[in-house]
């Protein structure tokens, strides 16, 4: 009988899962000078033969077709905090804007299914942004994010175009992105206009005086709508991260996983938790077991350096970015080519010579990097090698004198949403005599599942972007002020240095919700007994073997929201906010666990008899909740 042991593999469902699509399509007209009849959505998208997609501009009555469906016409549709739509798996979308009284339309690009995501994976939507439907209207990928870039530059113009809609419906502003509705009439209007609008007026820069008759796009600034441009490709990245050591052998072949060798033949395993925020820094941690495997009786695992888990203390690895003392790196995964730009910088003590670089790999099919050939085949569906070998995951490491080499699978799980100014209201995002709400200071206040620890009180802001910073003093997690900070994160009136941990989800607003979700990881020494807490991640890590019955032993960082409903409907700090996870429409505590503290209570049990190995206080330190979250007295509501 083998041991149990936490391996982590996520089970969670994505926050974009798509339901279905329903709806029976119209037949195009065959009078050459109407406009087009569609219908909401192109299938089904819990068929398995149906593509769904969401875009991740938000633009509700965008016109598309189906390359396998030549009689059929469709519109994307705001579903919750997404724009979906769908086509047949391998299908070429091809996206306009056209009315149903008018042959005149604006033409924009083709994206073909086929190469930004191969596979249909169930509950996970194909993400084509702005940049996908530039690239099909100027055929090259962009490499730059700046005018001189003629692909980039017709992504600003699709953006600038779609804001200038927005701002015709009064709550929008230039500057925030917010879900655009090209309405029928609005789309008849376009009979105004003498000829079609063509891809390559997008790229030439004509299109602003082709359409002007029917849209004025001079309401939006071309900057404005470059600085969106660059923010709808950092949320593209703002996910979850995880890597792991795969105990499995699939068909008689090692799958590899986070893992690695050093020249005197140690191996090691690891786990990696990361999350990239709202403005393209990635924060995280991962838990290293280094060593050579010994061989026991009663292994955990066939695979010889799994046994690891049991035979070598396991090791904490912060992000680290370089030659600073900030713990989050920009712009680790290149949004305009899903591959490592910069490696992702892991060491054991901040300053150290010691690290671990991630450096090399691509994203696959939008969804992971694959480690090895066996991994990047069944993630492309290709049945040989890749001709460029780098798409693969790559790590070393400098540590003790040992130079390890290895391979690493990453996934790419919960998306991010744009936030409805609705819920996300600061400065940029409301109109002149709104209030606002953001940035937000704020205490959270943690208690352990271990009575014996104390709880302890971590300062945060949730800042004007939707990303979350510490907001502590030189000596203390938790401040009474509510400064800013400089560029440098350095606090302009404390000179306390603050650090990134997080950001947010989503913005949701219904009659009875008024919330955002957050996401957070706390990993540096200054977080004390709380340095490794995962909050947010909406993951699950799984206990190996299951059960007899075959039900699956599981430990979650379940999903962890805010309640503004004070702020955003009273308008009042007096009754504060609260936090919480939820099951379904239940409300829950809100926890968070430790995986480097669950790593070391693993090898705890494994050598209780052990009299070399001692208990640690960090086994006490696996989880918890979050009591609470108290507004600071000096937080405002503020009106613009």
């Amino acid at each position: 009988m083998k041991n149990k042991i936490l391996l982590p593999f996520a089970l969670s469902s994505l926050v974009l899962a798509l339901s279905g699509c329903g709806g029976e399509s119209t037949s195009i007209k065959e009078d050459p000078y109407a406009g087009v009849k569609t219908s909401s959505n192109g299938c089904e998208a819990s068929s398995e033969k149906c593509h769904a997609f969401v875009i991740s501009y938000p633009v509700a009555g965008l016109n598309f077709d189906c390359s396998s469906d030549i009689k059929n016409h469709f519109v994307t549709e705001l579903e919750g905090n997404t724009v979906t739509g769908g086509c047949a798996v391998g299908d070429k979308v091809s996206f306009y804007i056209q009315g149903e009284s008018t042959s005149r339309k604006i033409e924009l690009g083709q994206v073909d299914l086929a190469k930004i995501a191969p596979l249909r994976v169930s509950n996970q939507p194909v993400q084509i942004s702005l940049l996908d439907i530039a690239k099909g209207m100027t055929g090259k990928d962009a490499t730059e994010m700046n005018l001189n870039d003629a692909t980039f530059k017709t992504m600003v113009a699709l953006t600038r175009v779609f804001q200038a809609v927005g701002l015709t419906q009064d709550s929008n502003t230039e500057t925030d992105l917010q879900p655009v509705d090209l309405y029928q009439q609005l789309k008849d209007k376009l009979s105004i206009l003498p000829e079609n609008v063509k891809a390559n007026d997008f790229v030439d820069g004509s299109y602003a005086n082709d359409m002007k008759a029917w849209l004025d796009v001079s309401s939006v600034s071309e900057q404005s709508a470059e600085t969106l441009a660059k923010q709808q490709l950092n949320l593209k990245n703002v996910n979850v991260y995880s890597a792991n050591f795969l105990a499995i052998s699939a068909l008689n072949v090692d799958v590899g996983g986070f893992h690695g060798v050093s020249q005197t033949k140690k191996e090691s395993i690891a786990n990696l938790y990361a999350i990239t925020d709202r403005q393209g820094y990635s924060i995280g941690y991962a838990v290293q077991w280094r060593g050579v495997p010994l061989s026991v009786n009663n292994p955990i695992s066939d695979i010889g350096r799994i046994n690891l888990l049991t035979q070598a203390v396991p090791e904490k690895l912060n992000t680290v970015a370089s030659g600073k003392a900030e713990t989050s790196i920009q712009n680790w995964i290149n949004p305009l080519t899903d591959r490592i730009q910069n490696p992702l910088i892991l060491k054991k003590a901040i300053g150290s010579a010691d690290q671990m670089n991630i450096f090399q790999g691509k994203l696959l099919n939008q969804k992971s990097i694959a480690g090895t050939e066996y991994m990047y085949k069944n993630l492309t569906g290709s049945t040989t090698a890749p001709s460029d070998s780098t798409v693969y995951g790559k790590w070393n490491q400098n540590i003790e004198g040992e130079n390890f080499t290895g391979s690493i699978d990453v996934y790419k799980t919960n998306p991010a949403t744009y936030l409805s100014n609705e819920i996300f209201r600061t400065v940029n995002t409301v109109k002149a005599g709104q209030n606002y709400i953001f940035p937000l200071y704020a205490n959270l206040t943690f208690k352990f599942n271990d009575p014996s620890i104390p709880n302890q009180v971590v300062g945060i802001v949730i800042d004007e972007q939707g990303d979350i910073r510490t907001n502590r003093t030189n000596d203390n997690l938790a401040s009474n002020q509510c400064n800013s900070v400089d560029a440098n994160l350095v606090d302009t009136v404390t000179k306390a240095q603050q650090y990134r941990i997080g950001t947010t989800g989503a913005a949701n607003s219904s009659a009875n919700d008024k919330s955002i979700t957050i996401r957070m990881i706390l990993a540096h020494p200054i977080f004390g007994n709380l340095d490794g807490a995962l909050i947010g991640l909406n993951e699950s890590f799984m206990y190996l073997p299951q059960a007899p019955n075959g039900e699956i032993y599981a430990s979650s960082s379940g999903g962890v929201r805010l309640n503004l409903q004070n702020l955003v409907v009273n308008n009042s700090t007096q009754n504060g906010i609260n936090i919480s996870s939820w099951s379904g429409d239940a409300a829950n505590s809100a926890n968070w666990i430790n995986m480097h503290a669950v790593a070391q209570t693993i090898y705890e049990a494994a050598n209780k008899d052990n009299a070399n190995v001692s208990s640690s206080e960090l086994v006490k330190r696996q989880g918890g909740t979050i009591e609470k979250i108290d507004l600071l007295p000096c937080y405002q509501i503020k009106q613009k």
